[in-house]
């Protein structure tokens, strides 16, 4: 499944790392949307640091989460990034199958320029070089510009322009209305699989159970997210990290207040930004992200918070034991489906 992120401002509380969409979205849709939007979970440190304009912000994005946390153990129960591109791509592929049987047609898989890391922002902002561009906006990844993501973004929606209601009628299996708000609903074809092209490509991938098995993972990304806000040891790290913005003349009691600040929403700045959808930051949100991260350094906020959330997702982790190791079996075959699909049709036979 690909990351599926509305394009508005993104939910700025921790929450888990997994997105929040399985694979019945439309593949090329959902990677579009994902490009240039990332997880602004929270944010962090302090101290003053120069400002510097970036000569050229529409150019390559540079190290948007060089210091961020990597990999979590509950990572291990979700399928990676590659993995659901791959996922993405083998649904498209069976579905586009499915849907001209029926003399339809459907727009083909589109990869993603690049992928922002699954964990790039659960903490905030971490990078000074990604700051000084997007300041708490959120980065589009490394080495894709901003032309590459609008150019995605506007395929991505030409693509979807050319749906028919008959061709999503068939796609989802169920009644989709006329396009033009006029005429009869266009009805799903006679003898269209269960879900629709879409469902039983997903059930051919071997994703029948992902979302229920997705949904089962994120309410425990959920709950260590939620003891992590309340262990002595983040109460703490806020105190330092807060202590340390002070000192910079800034006022947050702890990184997500920074995230949250509404200034970085209403005040009047350039509509064009360095990413797509997102105005450009002011020099005073780029000053305060830069203490931010500063603060998150001198603390070691990140790497000792990470910590403590790895720490109470291991408990989890051996607490649901049983459960887990299903989610993980399911995953590795459909891991393994998912490659003979791709592999079948690059030897024409699928």
């Amino acid at each position: 499944m690909s990351q599926s992120t509305n394009p508005g401002l993104p939910r700025h509380k921790e929450t888990a790392t997994a997105p929040a969409s399985g694979p019945v979205t439309r593949a090329y849709r959902a990677a579009a949307l994902a490009v240039g939007t990332a997880l602004l979970a929270t944010a962090c440190t302090g101290q003053q640091a120069a400002t510097k304009e970036p000569d050229d912000v529409t150019s390559t994005a540079l190290g948007s989460s060089a210091d961020a946390p990597k990999d979590y153990p509950l990572d291990a129960y979700m399928p990676t990034t590659a993995e659901r591109q791959a996922l993405d791509h083998a649904i498209n592929i069976l579905a586009r199958s499915c849907m001209k049987k029926f003399g339809l047609s459907w727009p083909a898989y589109q990869p993603p320029p690049g992928n922002l890391p699954q964990n790039g922002r659960k903490y905030g902002v971490t990078d000074l070089k990604s700051v000084r561009i997007y300041g708490y906006k959120p980065p589009l990844p490394d080495g894709v510009t901003k032309q590459q993501a609008v150019s995605y973004q506007e395929k991505a929606k030409a693509n979807d322009e050319t749906i028919t209601p008959a061709a999503q009628a068939a796609y989802t299996g169920s009644e989709q209305a006329a396009g033009t708000g006029k005429g009869s609903p266009a009805q799903p074809p006679s003898g269209v699989p269960e879900g629709g092209c879409q469902g039983e490509a997903i059930r051919k991938a071997g994703a029948g159970r992902l979302n229920q098995d997705m949904t089962a993972v994120q309410k425990l990304f959920f709950e260590a997210s939620a003891a992590t806000r309340e262990d002595p040891g983040t109460n703490e790290l806020d105190q330092r990290w807060s202590a340390c913005m002070r000192k910079s003349g800034m006022n947050y009691p702890d990184p997500l207040a920074a995230v949250d600040d509404p200034t970085w929403r209403t005040q009047k700045t350039k509509k064009d930004g360095p990413a797509p959808n997102f105005p450009a930051p002011s020099q005073k949100e780029i000053r305060t992200a830069e203490a931010d991260v500063i603060c998150k350094s001198e603390t070691g906020y990140v790497h000792k918070r990470y910590a403590i959330e790895s720490r109470l997702q291991r408990q989890l982790i051996e607490k649901h034991a049983d459960m887990l190791a299903a989610v993980k079996e399911r995953k590795q075959r459909m891991t393994k489906q998912v490659h003979s699909v791709r592999d079948r049709t690059l030897r024409g036979t699928g």
